[in-house]
C-alpha cells in the first residue's frame, strides 16, 4: 500500500509539471489500485532468489517511479499537449553484487503503461530485453516453483539464444512478481517463498 501512496504523490507532481502550459486544456489517464498492483513490490523490499548453485541472492526494489507520457496522437516536442497517458514501473536489483563478481545479476523490472483503453504490462530483464504479457490470458493456471504452487502464472520465452547470457524463459505472476529467470548459459533464479 505504501508504494500506492508514493505513486500518486509522484503523479501529481507529474501532473502539475506538464500541464503548465497556458491556454491549453489537459486531460490525463489515471490509474487505479489495480494498476499498481502488477508493480508488486514497495520501494526497499527485497525478495531473495536461489541460484542455479543452490546459492541465496537477495534482490531489493531501488526504484518505484510514476510519470505521465504524451497521450497517443501527442509528442513531447508539441506546443500543448491536451492529453497524457501515465506509465509506472518497479525495479529490483541485485545491491550486493560488485564489478569484481565473476557473474552479475541483471536487474529485473515490471512496467505498466495505462491508455485511456488499455493497460500494458511488461516485465524486463536488464539489457536483455522487455517482454509483454498477456493479461487476458495467464499461460498456465498453476505453477510449482521451489515447492511452492503460484496461480496465474505468466510464461514468456525468448527463442534467441545467440548469446549464453540472454533470457530463455520468465515466469511472472500478479501476486509475487518474477517467480523465475532462466537464461541460455544455464544460470537461473528462483524465487524463494518467504
Amino acid at each position: 500500500m505504501k508504494h500506492r501512496i508514493k505513486l500518486a504523490g509522484a503523479f501529481i507532481l507529474a501532473t502539475l509539471l506538464f500541464t503548465s502550459c497556458k491556454d491549453c486544456e489537459t486531460t490525463t489517464t489515471q490509474f487505479d489500485e489495480k494498476d499498481v498492483e502488477w508493480l508488486v513490490y514497495d520501494r526497499g523490499d527485497t525478495v531473495r532468489f536461489l541460484n542455479e548453485v543452490g546459492d541465496t541472492v537477495a534482490y531489493t526494489n531501488t526504484a518505484l517511479i510514476a510519470e505521465q507520457v504524451p497521450g497517443e496522437g501527442y509528442n513531447i516536442s508539441d506546443n500543448c499537449i491536451g492529453h497524457f497517458d501515465i506509465q509506472a514501473y518497479s525495479v529490483m536489483e541485485d545491491v550486493a553484487r560488485n564489478s569484481a563478481s565473476t557473474y552479475k545479476n541483471p536487474g529485473l523490472a515490471t512496467y505498466f503503461l495505462k491508455r485511456e483503453n488499455s493497460l500494458e504490462v511488461s516485465v524486463a530483464v536488464d539489457e536483455r530485453g522487455e517482454y509483454k504479457l498477456n493479461l487476458a490470458q495467464p499461460t498456465y493456471p498453476s505453477v510449482e516453483v521451489n515447492d511452492v504452487l503460484y496461480n496465474d502464472v505468466y510464461e514468456l520465452t525468448n527463442n534467441d539464444a545467440s548469446k549464453v547470457t540472454n533470457v530463455k524463459r520468465i515466469l511472472f505472476n500478479k501476486q509475487s512478481g518474477f517467480l523465475s529467470v532462466e537464461f541460455y548459459n544455464d544460470k537461473k533464479l528462483e524465487l524463494i517463498f518467504e
